[in-house]
């Protein structure tokens, strides 16, 4: 088990769902934005890594970019285009929506990229938005902030578009049921794995309790946290008005 694989692989879909509270409403977030775009729509995907929501969008036109710097481990072949978000290759006003999932943290200037998306978007197109707020340093040295729902509305809002929602991905719950299964993998890194034989007991008994019974009923117990200020991100939804964009 690594830490990118934290569960079983024996679990059922239904109890994995619930149990991967990292990406169970950011994964919902994404279906719905692809079910809300009609198939002529032309779709930017700003950020788009090897992508991961590209089947959401098959019945549109579709546009993955990326600059490829991310996660050397990664398959960028599939790109449409290598650019920088900061100096995106369009004209203005040439697409009907973008989406840009998990990217934010990794550019230096965010609100540049924020407002590129802004300039290719065509007058009452949409944008679809994720940033996390709580997140360990990842694809490392390309990590350099973290968001407030605030800060958020902040950067789309200079851009000239407007928010229509923002909703948290989770709360305080769904937090700490992500750091509970995490802590396994923590607790068991050897360097040397010839342990591993030695404490397979106690491992297996450790993944049945902070993986799986507990994570199960935090999962429900989220909602009592009715603020939500303790997240792992944002999802946003914003929209470019008709009309000029105010200078930015």
């Amino acid at each position: 088990m690594n830490k990118n694989q934290r569960l079983p692989e024996f679990l059922p879909s239904w109890l994995r769902e619930r149990l991967e509270v990292n990406v169970i409403k950011l994964n919902r977030f994404m279906q719905q934005a692809g079910q809300s775009i009609p198939s002529d729509a032309l779709v930017l995907d700003a950020g788009a890594g090897e992508g991961r929501f590209k089947s959401n969008f098959s019945h549109t036109r579709y546009i993955g970019v990326d600059l490829a710097v991310g996660d050397i481990q990664w398959d960028y072949s599939d790109l449409d285009a290598i650019s920088d978000l900061e100096r995106l290759p369009f004209n203005d006003s040439s697409f009907d929506a973008a989406v840009c999932t998990q990217v934010l943290e990794h550019v230096r200037e965010p609100q540049q990229v924020v407002n590129e998306i802004a300039r290719v978007l065509k007058p009452g197109g949409i944008f679809f938005l994720s940033a996390p707020q709580s997140w360990h340093q990842h694809q490392k040295p390309h990590d350099y902030y973290r968001y407030t729902s605030y800060g958020m509305r902040y950067i789309i809002e200079k851009s000239g578009m407007q928010v229509e929602s923002i909703q948290p991905l989770g709360g305080y719950f769904w937090f700490l049921s992500f750091q509970l299964q995490n802590s396994v993998y923590w607790i068991f890194s050897f360097r040397n794995q010839k342990y591993r034989w030695i404490t397979l007991p106690l491992r297996a008994l450790m993944v049945i309790i902070f993986q799986i019974i507990l994570p199960f009923f935090l999962y429900f117990l989220d909602g009592l946290d009715p603020v939500k200020d303790e997240t792992f991100g944002h999802v946003c939804i914003a929209v470019k008005p008709r009309g000029d964009l105010p200078s930015v």
